[in-house]
């Protein structure tokens, strides 16, 4: 049964990552113009005395108004949106000073337990995340440069934050069919 899972949930985590990607370099991208257009403004003011009509273009230009606020609603949505493929691949970092002693055995062991944890972990993060979203919601706050509704970016989050659920439920239940039937599940955690 577990081996018909794989590839739907890999494509979901993939999924998920590749919109979080998206996101990432949106971000990036706004933030390197607000931060060239701030500079160029500066550069505009410095030159202003001396060459009046040909820095008059640069005085125009500024950050993105808000540019902050946007960081800071699309970094929420980025990290739920990576969770799932990093959990999937099991590619969070691995503290491995006595586990290379241990048996096959008992590193499958660890591993189930280490998802059961993961669940755990992922189910509070976005329990806790749907009961901000609902309270963001229900007091009305918003932004303070763009006034948006802040719970529209807690509720963009939720995406990734509930695909991270289900990724690591079925991550519970690829690691306790390894633990029953011996064998291992692939690892690329950063081992320290």
């Amino acid at each position: 049964m577990i081996e018909k899972l794989e590839k739907p949930m890999a494509a979901l985590a993939w999924f998920s990552a590749l919109i979080g990607g998206v996101v990432l370099v949106a971000v990036m991208l706004m933030t390197t113009i607000s931060v060239a257009g701030m500079s160029a403004s500066k550069l505009g003011k410095l030159l202003k005395k001396s060459y009046d009509t040909v820095v008059e273009p640069l005085l125009a230009l500024g950050p993105i108004p808000g540019e902050a606020e946007m960081v800071e609603a699309g970094m929420a949505f980025i990290i739920f949106a990576f969770l799932p493929i990093v959990t999937l691949n099991r590619g969070h970092a691995e503290v491995a000073i006595m586990t290379g002693f241990f048996g096959k055995g008992i590193n499958r062991l660890i591993d189930f337990i280490a998802d059961w944890l993961m669940l755990g972990v992922a189910v509070f993060l976005g329990y806790q995340h749907l009961l901000g979203t609902i309270d963001k919601f229900n007091n009305g706050e918003t932004s303070w440069i763009l006034l948006y509704p802040i719970w529209w970016s807690y509720g963009a989050a939720l995406f990734g934050a509930g695909i991270f659920v289900i990724i690591s439920a079925y991550c519970v239940l690829r690691s306790g069919e390894a633990l029953l039937k011996g064998r291992s599940v692939a690892s690329s955690g950063a081992v320290h």
